[in-house]
């Protein structure tokens, strides 16, 4: 049966990514382009795959961080960025999807399925792991969730606008920076040990600017830019 746990960690993955889903996308489809530039079928069918590689992903992560000590810690944020990063660009490279506008789009698609399924579980567990949680803690619990819906979305997107561009090594190292980065402070928030309370919170500030702005430079640069580009290509061949 579901419980209330199950149905706040449902709401903290799923229901960001469907808004920055449809925050991103609407300007490219229907009513606002006549011909839009994707194709609603393979949209969700690029969010369904990422809902099933987030959870393998947070699997994966959960028994890395289990057998991690401090002195291993960096080792694995930048194993398990390159690992994802690498596994998206796999994904999204294969010859059918190169040099295509659509990709950008699937990619951002791609990332926020993996994003809504493994913030899901990672909140689900957090907050199973958490005796006695009070209000404020659930409230900070779905912040901490929407940084990863905004670090999957923005880096998957990235990688797809690489290779619509045929441009995949500069963004695919963009997208892994931005992952790597986005651990390190993310983690350092929860190595109390380390950096005390409320220092900790500085790291976990930093994480959160890094994310918005990726996902920021995604909606109002990289995505217009494509399909700006791609619309003055289609003028030059007709003409």
């Amino acid at each position: 049966m579901v419980d209330y746990v199950q149905l706040a960690s449902a709401a903290a993955g799923f229901a960001p990514a469907m808004a920055l889903m449809y925050y991103t996308l609407r300007d490219y489809t229907f009513p606002k382009v006549e011909k839009p530039f994707f194709d609603d079928r393979k949209l969700f069918a690029f969010f369904a795959l990422g809902v099933v590689l987030g959870m393998l992903l947070f699997a994966f992560e959960r028994w890395g961080g289990a057998i991690a000590g401090a002195e291993t810690l960096l080792a694995l944020i930048m194993g398990f960025a390159l690992m994802e990063e690498l596994m998206k660009l796999i994904v999204l490279n294969f010859p059918r999807f190169q040099r295509k506008v659509d990709t950008a789009f699937y990619g951002l698609s791609l990332g926020l399925g993996i994003a809504s399924t493994f913030t899901f579980a990672t909140v689900y567990v957090f907050i199973l792991d958490v005796p006695n949680i009070q209000p404020t803690d659930t409230v900070a619990i779905f912040f901490l969730g929407l940084l990863f819906v905004l670090l999957h979305g923005s880096t998957t997107a990235i990688i797809g606008v690489g290779v619509a561009r045929g441009e995949t090594k500069g963004y695919f190292l963009e997208a892994l920076v931005v992952h790597v980065v986005f651990g390190i402070l993310y983690e350092s928030f929860f190595v109390v040990e380390l950096i005390p309370s409320p220092l900790n919170l500085l790291g976990l500030a930093g994480a959160a600017a890094v994310v918005t702005y990726s996902y920021q430079k995604v909606h109002r640069q990289y995505l217009p830019n494509l399909v700006k580009d791609a619309k003055r290509l289609a003028q030059k061949k007709k003409g």
